[in-house]
């Protein structure tokens, strides 16, 4: 047998953690694919990264499957810690899948384990968890309570990565709120901060970010230059959903730039992404630009049924305010032009 034909050892508990301490997402679940259900059952914390790789790299559903078998093996094993890892993770999942009220369940539950055992990092997860549902909810002040709770807490932890994490997040809440220069800021911080701790993933989330206060103020060359670097670090990372977002917006910023072929094109294979990895506000929000761009484009009745499932998706994820106003542009989609 030669050294190309030998089979690698099985993936083990500390090249699991190797990997996932440094984001090597697509390696990890490769590698995690080829172990036996038995084999993850037997080991809570390599059935928890093989889950958190398999929510890296777009594959929702075998996450949320591996992170419940992750907490049934870390709770009969009393690891209430690693439960609670895992609790968050299917809590994530399930907002990806567009479950917000199953994901409210495992965030509180997260928090009522941090309550208990005086864990700081859990807190402060939790409390950043909840506050994206309520921004996707609309309710901008509790977001921003929630996100201002988890800020406490990191900094008293002195993690960089959380910071970066929460500013990132607060970024939304503040570009939701039409304060551009605040939530400009807040991303700003978010990727100095992701910089220093090597989290790519969440400069990337931030930059991101950038590129779409970029083009809703209407210099598309700024925002298609920031999409870009974005899409990269997220390739680099092995994150397709974060690569399609980051390509969403770049489509806008080719729309600024009077390229609506090009848009197109971009939101159609956006919407592919969305559909295979199964992310909920991913195929919304696509949904949403491109039944506008097919209304501009004078293709009424194919942007009344785009505007009609961006709809129906922001309503499955709580977003009541963004369903009712596509809904109200659905239904003057074959007048506006």
């Amino acid at each position: 047998m030669t050294p190309s034909t030998v089979p690698s050892a099985p993936l083990g508990l500390e090249e699991a953690r190797s990997l996932r301490a440094a984001g090597q997402w697509r390696v990890l679940a490769e590698r995690g694919a080829q172990l036996s259900a038995d084999a993850l059952g037997a080991e809570p914390e390599l059935a928890y990264a093989v889950a958190a790789a398999y929510r890296h790299t777009g594959r929702g559903e075998r996450a949320l499957a591996l992170a419940r078998t992750a907490e049934a093996a870390a709770r009969a094993r009393g690891d209430g810690r690693l439960a609670a890892e895992a609790v968050n993770l299917a809590g994530n999942c399930l907002f990806e899948a567009g479950r917000p009220e199953e994901a409210a369940a495992c965030f509180e539950g997260m928090l009522e384990y941090a309550s208990a055992a005086g864990d700081e990092e859990f807190n402060a997860r939790a409390a950043n968890n909840l506050g994206v549902l309520a921004n996707v909810a609309g309710v901008r002040d509790r977001a921003l309570a929630w996100y201002g709770r988890a800020l406490a807490a990191y900094q008293r932890l002195g993690s960089q990565r959380g910071l970066a994490e929460t500013h990132h997040n607060l970024g939304i809440s503040y570009r939701h709120l039409g304060f551009v220069r605040e939530a400009d800021a807040h991303y700003r911080r978010a990727i100095e901060l992701a910089e220093g701790a090597g989290a790519e993933h969440v400069a990337a989330l931030a930059e991101t970010g950038r590129a779409l206060l970029a083009v809703r103020a209407g210099d598309g060359a700024l925002g298609q230059a920031l999409a870009e670097r974005a899409g990269e670090r997220f390739a680099a990372a092995g994150d397709p959903v974060g690569q399609a977002e980051a390509l969403r917006v770049h489509a806008a910023a080719a729309r600024v730039q009077g390229r609506d072929d090009e848009a197109e094109t971009s939101l159609a294979q956006v919407l592919a992404a969305a559909r295979e990895h199964g992310n909920a506000l991913l195929l919304a929000d696509t949904q949403r630009d491109r039944g506008l761009l097919l209304r501009d484009l004078g293709r009424g009745d194919e942007a009344r049924a785009a505007l009609l499932e961006s709809a129906e998706q922001y309503e499955m994820i709580g977003a009541a305010a963004e369903a009712g106003a596509v809904r109200m542009l659905a239904e003057g989609a074959d007048t506006e032009v």
